[in-house]
């Protein structure tokens, strides 16, 4: 099991933070416009969740998962987006999101001179994050 990347988005759907840790096949489009493919696709299935629910209330995307991968996903009631892929069979990961929420939280939301929609600039929230994810039992 491993986990391959993380994506951070804004309420506006900008990517404000990406993380890279294992990525067998690299990505041939820039990487923009691979942020708007990701996003894209979580807004893609969110719509395609509500159009289709069969019961009352907002419906929730966990996940989307392939035989190859499994792209995890959290949203925040502010609108932040935090997406994580990983192996299909990754452990976990719901928790590992609230994890790295919580971090963000503590490091940028909690600092009065960041802009939270701006790209995380902040060195301690991405060594935070990156000694989460090495130390999670998903990562090999």
């Amino acid at each position: 099991m491993t986990l391959f990347n993380f994506y951070l988005f804004n309420p506006k759907g900008e990517c404000i933070c990406y993380k890279e840790w294992r990525r067998d096949n690299p990505c041939d489009i820039p990487q923009e416009g691979e942020f708007q493919l990701v996003f894209g696709m979580i807004h893609s299935l969110r719509s395609f969740a509500q159009k289709i629910v069969t019961r009352d209330g907002q419906q929730q995307i966990k996940y989307f998962k392939t035989s190859s991968y499994k792209m995890n996903y959290m949203e925040t009631a502010t609108g932040l987006k935090f997406v994580l892929n990983s192996d299909p069979d990754a452990v976990g990961i719901p928790e590992l999101l609230r994890e790295i929420y919580s971090i963000f939280v503590a490091t940028v939301i909690k600092n009065p001179l960041v802009d939270i929609e701006a790209p995380v600039a902040s060195s301690l929230f991405h060594s935070k994050v990156d000694e989460l994810i090495r130390a999670h039992q998903s990562f090999a």
